[in-house]
């Protein structure tokens, strides 16, 4: 550190005169010389600090003590830093200032930036979890024409969690620990809103190529007028106009559904109104996607499709007939049904569901894809693919096999014996016994047989297909040798029991 000069030394000679009290007293001109730092010197041995006749850091220390308080003290430095060659000593007081500044800047800097986009991100995501929600068939338009998906709700909360933990750090002063995650919070919380803002800019630029009356207000939510909210004028119900307005590969089903709509308007049919038709040929319309996805895989109702297979695995489950089917079975079984095994009764259902919704202003996503699973049930659960899984369940064993198992238990208890073994050696209740047995063994093994019977399979499945599947997992060489071990050992005891 260089000596001072001018009007800082003027000071402190002035000041050293006062304190020191130097003979002869110091000639108070800003220039430094022998005297001057003699003066210096006797000021230091007063501070306790290496007698240098330097200004040096531990003299500047000094310095300012006397300055402030007017008295000859020093307070330790408790902490240095190295910064471009030169060291630099902190007091504990100038530390705590210091680590308070530097706490400050970064709440209102850094820190500001990620809670503003995490809570940015955060609104967005409510907004439009709510409006998919409460308008969700025109979001699901939207979002399987764009190949849109809302994030999930777990980014949000991540740069939540993020910015809270990034908060706790500097209240308990732990900037080390700040600094170290710094650069890992903030992408997490720009992810968060640049995610969420390229959803927001999706759904509006898909919202423009649906329908010419398609409005956005500044919060981004929209009203399909027509649909829900004023009536669209006849002239523009065109057929060109709704297969134009309509994206993807739904135009055909729209196009088919505007004609029958405008027809039933030009026929003077008593209940058409204009926006009444075009909520029908939206409705329609979405239909043909839905069922397309079913049937044929894609993005077309993938929404709606993992919405109503949340709702059909554990109805399914507990539906007379698959109750002895895990949750996770009936949800793998039902999602089958849907996309391969019985594309009618999917089909039947859409439809159903679709006509509730044409019929129900307030229609919601979870209304609609409850029908959606109440319909499909009705055409699967109660019927023959039930009925097939649900006498397994209950531990049927076909009459072939029935036979197969005791004739290979009679033989093996023949063989041990030394004699040969009828049936009608066996009391009846011993060989109802045995087959109670077997059956509760059957039970215990169908849900991994409906899960193994489902593997690879392609296509319908109808009730004789299925019942032929689970046959051959539940009759396969290694579950008769359990089988017949099942009833060679109560024949045997029955055997003992007689004699």
């Amino acid at each position: 550190m260089a000596n001072p000069s001018g009007a800082k030394l003027e000071k402190i000679q002035q000041m050293l005169n006062e304190k020191v009290k130097p003979k002869p007293p110091l000639e108070v001109d800003g220039k430094w010389g022998k005297n001057t730092s003699a003066a210096l010197k006797l000021l230091q041995a007063k501070g306790n600090i290496p007698t240098t006749g330097e200004v040096d850091a531990a003299t500047g220390l000094v310095l300012a003590r006397v300055f402030k308080t007017g008295k000859i003290e020093k307070e330790p430095a408790v902490l240095f830093i190295t910064h471009g060659g030169k060291t630099i000593g902190y007091t504990q007081k100038q530390y705590d200032k210091a680590k308070k500044e530097i706490i400050a800047k970064l709440k209102s800097g850094p820190l500001l930036s990620m809670r503003q986009a995490a809570n940015a991100a955060e609104s967005v995501w409510q907004h439009f979890d709510k409006q998919n929600k409460d308008q969700w068939f025109v979001s699901w338009c939207i979002e399987t024409t764009r190949g849109a998906d809302l994030p999930p709700e777990s980014l949000i909360k991540n740069a939540l969690k993020v910015v809270a933990k990034m908060e706790s750090y500097l209240s308990s002063g732990n900037l080390p620990k700040f600094h170290a995650e710094q650069k890992a919070a903030e992408k997490t919380c720009n992810i968060a809103i640049a995610k969420m803002d390229a959803y927001r800019q999706n759904m509006i630029d898909g919202g423009g190529n649906w329908v010419e009356n398609l409005e956005w207000t500044k919060t981004g939510s929209f009203l399909f007028l027509g649909v829900f909210a004023a009536p669209v004028a006849a002239g523009a119900l065109g057929t060109g106009a709704i297969a134009s307005a309509v994206v993807g590969g739904a135009a055909v089903a729209a196009t088919k559904s505007a004609a029958t709509e405008i027809g039933k308007g030009s026929a003077g049919s008593k209940d058409w109104t204009a926006g009444g038709a075009v909520a029908n040929v939206l409705i329609d319309t979405g239909v043909g996607a839905i069922i397309g996805v079913f049937n044929k895989g894609g993005s077309g109702g993938k929404h709606i499709f993992e919405a109503a297979l949340a709702k059909v695995g554990p109805k399914l489950a507990a539906e007379h007939g698959f109750k002895t089917l895990s949750k996770e079975t009936a949800k793998r079984f039902a999602a089958y049904l849907m996309t391969e095994g019985a594309k009618s009764t999917t089909e039947g259902a859409i439809k159903d569901a679709a006509k509730a919704a044409k019929g129900d202003k307030k229609m919601t996503m979870e209304k609609f894809t409850g029908n959606l699973a109440t319909n499909f049930l009705k055409g699967v659960a109660l019927g023959p693919l039930g009925a097939v899984i649900g006498k397994f369940g209950q531990g049927h064993i076909p009459k072939k096999f029935q036979s197969k198992i005791w004739d290979q238990a009679l033989k093996a208890v023949s063989k041990s014996s030394g004699g040969t073994v009828h049936i009608g050696d066996i009391d009846k209740k011993a060989v109802e016994m045995a087959e109670k047995l077997v059956g509760d063994v059957v039970k215990k093994v169908v849900d991994k047989a409906v899960s193994d019977a489902l593997k690879g399979a392609k296509g319908p499945m109808d009730a004789k297909k299925l019942e032929k599947k689970l046959e051959e997992q539940l009759f396969n060489s290694a579950q008769m040798k359990i089988y017949i071990a099942i009833v060679a050992k109560e024949t045997e005891k029955a055997l003992k029991k007689k004699k």
